[in-house]
């Protein structure tokens, strides 16, 4: 049955975004959206731990990335307690990616929580998990004084990144995607546009990070300090 349901969640988002498949797409992820309530109320902890990461890797990208971000953060408690440390550190950095992107929190904040889930890694060793980790904390140090006092020397580079012996392609997504992220906040244009030709060239059409860089990349520019100008407060 989970099996099941993890194919719901995760076939719109494979073939929904198509045109003539919308309708479909839509009515697949009132389903998803049902069977993820469900879970809430009645599925144990490990249970909701595996539902959420399928949801959010589907139908869930419908939702607000605050929201998704909240339930995340939520998965992964369960998901720890319940013995599942896999599953609940994708849960962690699926949240933690979609807090980075839609400011659901200060980044000072999201800084020190990035730094715990890192401490835990030290603990539950998934080196996996640590690259996609250090690559948020790099983007979000960047964004709030460009690491000059919250910089550490660990990072995700490009060679960890694009390391063919270990199945990287998601990383290097990742890690193509933040670099366009920060570049674009930074008001480094030629640079933004650089990583987003490298995400078109690896990345599926129907990912949602092509639809997250497209919008970045259609966007006029408007450098992170004017942004502080106006609002301060929102970093």
């Amino acid at each position: 049955m989970r099996r099941i349901i993890s194919i719901i969640f995760c076939c719109p988002f494979l073939f929904g975004l198509m045109t003539k498949s919308q309708l479909c797409f839509l009515a697949r992820s009132r389903i998803a959206k049902n069977a993820f309530a469900l879970s809430e109320k009645f599925g144990s902890s490990g249970e909701k731990t595996e539902l959420c990461v399928n949801y959010y890797m589907g139908a869930g990208h419908l939702d607000s990335y605050q929201l998704g971000a909240n339930q995340l953060r939520k998965a992964f408690s369960s998901g720890l307690s319940s013995g599942n440390a896999n599953t609940a550190f994708y849960c962690a950095g699926h949240g933690t990616h979609f807090s980075t992107i839609s400011a659901e929190t200060d980044l000072p904040s999201l800084l020190l929580q990035i730094d715990y889930y890192l401490r835990l890694l030290e603990i539950y060793k998934s080196e996996m998990a640590k690259k996609f980790f250090l690559c948020y904390r790099e983007t979000v140090s960047t964004l709030i004084d460009r690491g000059q006092s919250t910089g550490i020397e660990a990072k995700l580079s490009y060679g960890d990144a694009s390391d063919p012996g270990i199945g990287n392609k998601p990383v290097l997504e990742v890690f193509y995607f933040h670099q366009v992220f920060r570049n674009y906040w930074l008001g480094y244009s030629e640079r933004c546009h650089h990583y987003v030709q490298k995400c078109f060239d690896i990345s599926k059409p129907g990912h949602f990070f092509i639809y997250v860089i497209k919008f970045y990349h259609g966007k006029k520019f408007q450098p992170l300090s004017l942004l502080i100008a106006i609002s301060p407060e929102s970093l």
